[in-house]
């Protein structure tokens, strides 16, 4: 029996016999709605449990599939499944996503009008609904239990489980009053569904909902797609900016910790030339909800919000997930960067950190009302705080957080990129420890190293430690390399920490071998502070000295309001929530497809064991039509023009039944459509995630349009590489001769404004090119002249600012050659006798005067 539920009930089962008759009909039905033919692991099990009657507890990582899991039963059992969601948000893009699939499916919640509320309320009387969503204090309220007690109830899904648990990250005392339930519905079933919760958690959620001998499926947190990174601050907001120069067009989510950090970076990313809106709850209601909208239907590329965002958003494109502070423990920044890459393509999740952010978040942690909430959050950003100085596998650290013990590294993120180097570094551990010991075990890090790197602050004066004989012993180092080496003591147990609010750092029995040189230590080396990522210029992660970490009070103006508990100020909508650097000439992090293969390892943790992905040979079993359609995606083998008249035939149909793109189809399938060219119902419904369905409902649009492209367009043929105008015509004759490329030919309007709106995305001439199937010489021609019409005035998406300042360098060298060497008597001529000698030749220094001041 699993330790986790030896206090509430007397048995926990792994797994049930699902029978053949029920396992084809849940693939059928998976099929028929939603257009996959192959489970997620871990799925098939809990749904066969769900139907079979028994009470589930389930744990699978953001974009697992946990949704489908009480989808499918409600499909196939008699009733209504009622789904407990704790936001507004989630409700609404739940329940388009089911109705766009054929599923009747309604919800219960303020945004509705008496009116619309009796129609769902009648519906489920009647049996014609077969999911119902409402938030717990509805729920929870007498009249909705008295209706529901008279209703067909099949099902009680509690999603977002983890808010049942005091001890979880987001505990939501409304989803306390859920443990009601099972005594005033005995005999019906109940599924717990989350995405993070730690073992002492998943203890909790199990007591407090009174499962009964649950069916207990915990999935693997690891999400392969994901890229982890954590980035030194130096100028948060131009590495931010400097990043999504490279990324535009993309999708993304920015976190910042206070109200007042999301509106200046929202504003500063506007004027910088980039869409984004802010999202924090000092915003109205109307106003959240009009952001969000804009964001998941792609009216906006980036939005900047507060921990109150997110959780209620199911856009599967979202690129990359930026950390702007320090999350305020592990299980939220898991939650927080698994928003992205839910369609299984990749996501880059960057956390940029300064070791300063630690006051920050003490100073609002220390205002909590309660011990036991302080000492908690003491300890999570403690163990935050390890994670972003760690040298190890970022992943691997993060899954260890969760119970589960990899070995391998990952090779997706800025640890496995850029290993350190080992070095015997027992002389400087000596060093730290002994300064340690004189100190009297009494002091924090910062303290400590102030006494051996030799400075007289007022602290070191007033406790005499500039008496000391270790002082000053180690200032031939950098205090940031000291504070380094400490780190790294302390991770590997040759240093303990204790106190949580003011850490103090005392020896232990390695501390002690060190000492008496019987235990070697081995460091890592310190790196040369580059950059980050190949497609991230050098702006966007040289990082500087981190903030001093001292035992100094840090104050704080009131009006920053941080809202680490600001979602419960959102009425009715919660939307809940050092280290290796990185450097130049580093390879992609990113994976070259989603899944290599895997085979299964049992990994024994404490508790459990489970299912971990490993990369390994090739095996001869086919692969899915899901994966397959991830592996062609992200190996770049669709046709990128039909899959940017997808897009937009996709938006239009979207805008016109006001729901999100994505609802309709997910950009995994658009360029599925894009690789095989379905021209007929039969090739349409093969694409994955095409359903009966959404065939009939959409089917012919697509189709028609595939059909168009394929009448119109020759196959593109891939270019063999993205580069820059300047770098891909250097070569060429024309290049060569200076001359322009628009030379004799003479371009349409629609010509050069489909060049125009795909440059408008940020598009590179490279790809402007393979989308339009077109060399980069035409489309060089078409910039060159919208340049020349007014409609082009910046070029730093084709061109780096420093390579045109180069060139205009140049250009300005020969213009003033060009001026010196021209004749007083050919402007002359050219003004038909109205200008003197004397006149030209002064006008001309003062031209030569002006461009030598503007060099």
């Amino acid at each position: 029996m699993s330790e986790i539920y030896a206090e509430t009930r007397p048995q926990a089962v792994d797994a049930i016999e699902i029978p053949s008759q029920t396992r084809s009909e849940m693939h059928t039905v998976l099929e028929k709605y939603f257009g996959y033919t192959t489970f997620r692991p871990n799925q098939e099990e809990v749904i066969g449990s769900i139907i079979a009657g028994k009470d589930v507890f389930v744990l699978m990582p953001t974009g697992g599939g946990k949704s489908i899991c009480y989808q499918i039963p409600a499909l196939m059992m008699k009733g209504t499944v009622i789904v407990v969601s704790p936001l507004i948000s989630l409700m609404k893009d739940q329940v388009d996503g089911l109705l766009a699939a054929g599923i009747p499916t309604a919800y219960l919640n303020s945004t509705l009008s008496e009116t619309e509320s009796a129609d769902v309320k009648n519906r489920l009387m009647k049996g014609d609904l077969k999911i119902l969503y409402m938030a717990p204090e509805r729920l929870m309220m007498s009249g909705t239990l008295s209706m529901l007690k008279k209703a067909d109830i099949s099902l009680f899904a509690i999603d977002e489980a983890h808010c049942v648990s005091e001890w979880g990250h987001d505990f939501r005392p409304e989803y306390r009053k859920l443990s009601e339930l099972r005594s005033l519905f005995p005999d019906v079933g109940m599924v717990a569904l989350t995405a993070t919760a730690t073992e002492r958690v998943r203890k909790d959620i199990v007591s407090v909902l009174h499962l009964k001998n649950p069916v207990v499926k915990i999935s693997s947190f690891n999400r392969p797609n994901l890229s982890y990174q954590i980035v030194e601050k130096k100028d948060p907001n131009e590495q931010i900016i400097s990043y999504l120069k490279k990324n535009r067009g993309k999708s993304g989510i920015i976190y910042c910790q206070s109200r007042e950090s999301v509106e200046r970076l929202a504003e500063r990313l506007n004027k910088a030339g980039f869409s984004a809106l802010p999202y924090h709850a000092g915003l109205s209601d109307d106003k959240r909800a009009k952001n969000q909208d804009k964001f998941i239907r792609d009216d906006v590329d980036v939005i900047v919000a507060t921990v109150a965002f997110g959780m209620g958003i199911d856009k599967p494109d979202v690129r990359f997930v930026i950390h702007y502070d320090l999350p305020k423990n592990l299980e939220s920044y898991y939650q927080e960067t698994g928003r992205g890459g839910r369609d299984g393509l990749e996501c880059e999740c960057i956390l940029f950190f300064n070791r300063g952010d630690w006051h920050k978040i003490r100073f609002f942690i220390e205002k909590k009302p309660s011990k036991k909430e302080r000492d908690l959050a003491f300890q999570q950003l403690s163990q935050i705080m390890s994670y972003c100085e760690s040298t190890e596998c970022r992943r691997n650290e993060l899954l260890r957080y969760f119970g589960e013990n990899l070995t391998t590294p990952c090779n997706n993120c800025d640890s496995c990129a850029n290993p350190r180097e080992k070095f015997d570094g027992t002389k400087q551990a000596q060093m730290l420890i002994r300064c340690v010991s004189e100190t009297g075990q009494k002091f924090g890090m910062s303290h400590v190293i102030d006494v051996l790197y030799g400075a007289r602050t007022k602290k070191v004066r007033e406790c005499r430690h500039d008496r000391l004989e270790v002082h000053g012993s180690g200032k031939t180092v950098s205090k940031d390399e000291w504070k380094r080496i400490g780190n790294e003591l302390v991770q590997s147990g040759c240093l303990s920490v204790s106190g949580e609010r003011y850490p103090i750092v005392k020896m232990n029995e390695k501390s002690r071998k060190v000492l008496a040189g019987t235990l070697t230590v081995e460091l890592t080396e310190p790196l040369v502070s580059k950059i980050s990522k190949t497609n991230v210029n050098s702006e966007y992660a040289v990082p500087a000295s981190a903030a001093e970490d001292g035992d100094d009070d840090i104050e704080f103006e009131e009006d920053d309001v941080v809202d680490f508990d600001s979602d419960e100020e959102i009425g009715g909508d919660f939307d809940a929530s050092g280290g290796a650097m990185v450097y130049n000439g580093r390879r992609s992090l990113l994976s070259d497809e989603l899944d290599k293969n895997p085979v299964t390892v049992s990994v024994q943790t404490e508790t459990r064991t489970i299912s971990i992905p490993e990369k390994a040979p090739a095996k001869s079993k086919k692969a899915s039509p899901e994966k397959q359609a991830v592996r062609s995606v992200k190996k770049g083998s669709f046709d990128p023009a039909l899959f940017e008249r997808l897009k937009v035939l996709r938006k239009k149909i979207a805008a016109d039944k006001n729901l999100p793109p994505y609802i309709i189809f997910a950009d995994t399938s658009l360029k599925q459509m894009a690789t095989d060219f379905p021209a007929d119902d039969a090739a349409f419904l093969k694409i994955s995630g095409v359903a009966e369905y959404k065939l009939h409902k959409y089917g012919r649009l697509f189709i028609e349009e595939i059909v168009d492209y394929m009448g119109e367009e020759p196959a593109p043929k891939p270019s063999k590489s993205k580069q820059s105008v300047i770098e891909t015509e250097s070569s060429g004759s024309d290049a060569a001769a200076g001359a322009s490329l628009i030379s004799d030919d003479s371009f349409s309007d629609d010509d050069l404004s489909k060049t125009l709106n795909l440059f408008s995305q940020g598009l590179s001439a490279g790809e402007i090119a393979e989308i339009r199937g077109l060399p980069i010489s035409k489309v060089t021609a078409h910039v060159e002249e919208l340049i020349s019409d007014g409609q082009i005035n910046d070029l730093s998406a084709l061109i780096s600012v420093q390579k045109q300042a180069q060139i205009e360098e140049i250009i300005q060298e020969f213009q003033t050659e060009f001026i010196k060497r021209l004749a007083a008597s050919s402007i002359i001529e050219k003004s038909d006798g109205d200008c003197t000698d004397g006149e030209v030749r002064l006008v001309k220094a003062l031209i030569l005067q002006k461009m030598k001041k503007e060099k």
